[in-house]
Formats: structure tokens, sequence, C-alpha cells
């Protein structure tokens, strides 16, 4: 088989050469382990010779598989199959690019638009959409109203709760206006103690509570809720009327301790008949009532506004997600053609191959000139070379591949995948 083959290594005429270039499968059955020693020899073991020696293994493996057309077949079949794996993959990516452009993204747009829309219609026409007429303006007067009286009933019942458990009256506070609004409530309640000041300030919200009580009620369905109203505004009721007793009550016994007639002691009857009594349970209790009525209004009125807020809210979000499902295909969309010029930088690659390169066959190449680089490091051991020569002669083999044979190696694998 050596002596079959020792044309490679000779210089000859191409005539020469032509006659005895063997076919790719006799070239895989020389033995090139025994090539490697006798060249080693023949060359005196010079780096020159081996790098001389390799190149022409190189050369005639490509030569040899060129006009080879079976084995050459062969080795581009690999290159074909990759080219048409990624011309499908190509065209399966263009399909996607053409639907998401001319499908996808304009029916997502329209809803879109059309959400936008429903959203300026709810704007101008809120009843449409929540069956009742929303009056912003009503809304903000209402709670205008609101707040004033809640300052107002806040002063009359921290007034009036000083005024009945704390106040000491004299002869000279003996109006009902006198008796009811102290303007320095707060602070001789602070001065008597903290105690007495939390209560003060804390009794007005018992009967803010009592209304906020009664407009909870008023949410629940059926007959049941009335009973719970009557006893809440009875409740009202009979707190208010006992601040009032309790004032007319000081104010009566003022005006018997100053008195030179014999005056019968106070009682509810005589409460009843006086218009001081009544005039305390209006100034409190009618106002609490009137309170009531107007947080009912704008809790109602704001309760339409918040639920067309809620109604646009609801769109927005939907737009929000229809806004994301855009970019999300806007995100595709690039990575598909990232991909898509990936693969036609590949597909050029693989036709100037397939077009203008002789394809060797790596695995094969380099098995060959690694056994010829054996048979070589076998002659230098045998003629007791140094370390140093025989490390150089597999560095040169080994840059060698990297240089010529890893590249095409590396391709392969790649369309192999």
């Amino acid at each position: 088989m050596v002596k079959l083959f020792k044309g490679i290594f000779d210089s000859a005429a191409p005539a020469e050469v032509l006659e005895r270039t063997p076919s790719y499968q006799d070239f895989v059955l020389i033995d090139w382990y025994d090539e490697g020693k006798a060249k080693a020899q023949n060359h005196g073991a010079s780096e020159t010779g081996l790098k001389t020696c390799i190149g022409k293994i190189y050369h005639n493996h490509k030569e040899i598989l060129r006009q080879d057309e079976i084995e050459q077949e062969k080795a581009k079949q690999p290159f074909r199959v990759k080219l048409r794996e990624y011309t499908m993959k190509n065209e399966v990516y263009h399909n996607r690019l053409e639907k998401i452009k001319h499908v996808e993204v304009p029916k997502i747009e329209e809803k879109i638009e059309a959400l936008q829309e429903e959203i300026r219609e709810m704007k101008r026409n809120p009843q449409d959409f929540i069956g009742d007429k929303v009056g912003k303006a009503g809304f903000v007067i209402g709670t205008i109203i609101l707040t004033f009286l809640t300052v107002y009933l806040f002063i009359f019942y921290s007034s009036a709760s000083f005024s009945a458990f704390f106040k000491e009256f004299t002869v000279g506070e003996l109006g009902v206006a006198n008796s009811i609004f102290d303007a320095q409530a707060l602070t001789k309640a602070y001065r008597d103690g903290f105690t007495e000041l939390v209560l003060i300030l804390t009794i007005p919200f018992v009967f803010l509570g009592l209304g906020y009580l009664i407009h909870k009620f008023q949410e629940v369905k059926g007959w049941a809720k009335y009973p719970r109203i009557a006893m809440m505004i009875a409740v009202t009721f009979i707190f208010d009327a006992i601040l009032a007793y309790e004032i007319t009550e000081k104010i009566y016994n003022i005006k018997a301790e100053n008195s030179f007639d014999d005056i019968p002691p106070y009682t509810v009857a005589m409460a009843f008949q006086s218009v001081n009594f009544w005039l305390i349970i209006f100034a409190g209790f009618v106002v609490y009532l009137v309170w009531g009525l107007v947080f009912d209004f704008v809790m109602e009125a704001y309760g339409k506004l918040d639920q067309l807020s809620v109604i646009v809210n609801a769109k927005r979000e939907e737009i929000a997600k229809k806004e994301e499902q855009l970019h999300k295909l806007e995100e595709e969309t690039d990575k598909l053609n990232n991909v898509i010029g990936t693969n036609n930088t590949e597909i050029e690659k693989l036709k100037t191959i397939l077009d203008h390169s002789d394809i060797i066959k790596p695995k094969e190449l380099e098995h060959s000139l690694m056994r010829f680089l054996d048979g070589w490091l076998e002659f230098l051991n045998f003629n007791s070379r140094d370390e140093a020569a025989r490390q150089n002669a597999h560095n040169l083999v080994c840059e060698f591949i990297e240089l010529n044979v890893k590249p095409m190696q590396a391709l392969a694998q790649d369309n192999e995948k």
C-alpha cells in the first residue's frame, strides 16, 4: 500500500500524478503511521520536511476528493441539507413577519382605537354607560356644603357637651347663645384636664358616626333597614334631648337661685314646654339630619363618578394590555429579523462553500495527519532525538490542523446540529 501511494510526496509531472491518482477509499486505507516513519527518515526528520509532507497530504486529500465525484457529493451533502434548512426556516419566519405586519398589528391597533373612542364617549355621555346622569358640579357643591356642616356640628356638639357636662353657669350667661356656643370651650377643657379635652373633642364624632351608620343602613336592601334607621335617629334625638335638658336645667336652676319666689324643681314636662329646649334641639338635631341627607347625596354622586371611573380605568387597563401585546410583537419582529439576517449570512457561507470550495472530510484528514505525526515521532524516538524536537514536530502539525482543518470541522459540526 505504501508502495502504491509513494507518488503522493513526489514532484512528478501532472500527467504522471493523474495516472497514479487513487480513489478516496484507497487514500483512506494508507497506513499513515508507516508513511510518517518513512518520510521522517527520507527528510532527516527536519521541520521543513514535516511541513512539506503534511502540506502534500492536505492538498492530495482535497485533490482526490475533488476528482472523486461520489465522495465529493457525500462531503457536500450535509451542507446542502443545512442550506435547505436555513432556507425553509427563513421562509417560515418571513410568513410570520407578514402575518404580524398585516394581520395582528392592525387588529390590535384597531382595538386600541375603539377603546379610546369608548373612553371619549363615556366622558361625553356618561349616562349611556351607567344608566344615570353624573353631575360633577353637584358633587363638588355637595362636598363644600357637607364640609361646612361638619365644621358646624363639630363646634356645636363640642360646645354643647362642654356646657352640659362641665360648665358652671353664671347669671350673665343665661342666654341660650352663651350657654351653647362657648368660644373658650376647648381652652377651658384643656385647662381643666387632658381627659376633659379628649371627651369634648370626641363627642362630635359620635354624632357623625351615627349619621354614617344611617347612610350604610340605607344601602341595605329590604324593609329590615328601616327599623335600624329609625333606631339611629331616635338615639341621636335622645342624645340631643339630654344635652338640651341639661343645659336648660342649668339655666333654670340659676334663675331659681337668684329669684325671691318659690320656683318648683325643673321637670321633663317643663323642658318640652321650653322654647330654649327646642331651640337647642333644632340647632343640633335638625342640622344633623340635614348633614345626613347631604352626606347621602355626596356619597351617591361620588359612587356614580367612581363607577364611571372604574369603567374608564378598566378600558385603560385593556388598552395597556393591548399595547403590551404590540410591544411583544415588536420584540418578536426584531428577533425574527435578527434570526433571518443570521441565517442569510450562513446561507451565503454555505453557497460559497458549495459553489467555490473543494470540500474536505476534516475528521478523516485530521486522523491521517495525526497518524502520520505518530510515525514521525516514532522515528524521532528511535533515533534518540531530544524532547524539544518531538515537541516542535507535534506543535507544527497541531498548528496546521487548527489553521486548515478545524475551521471546516467546526462548520461541519454546526451543520450537523
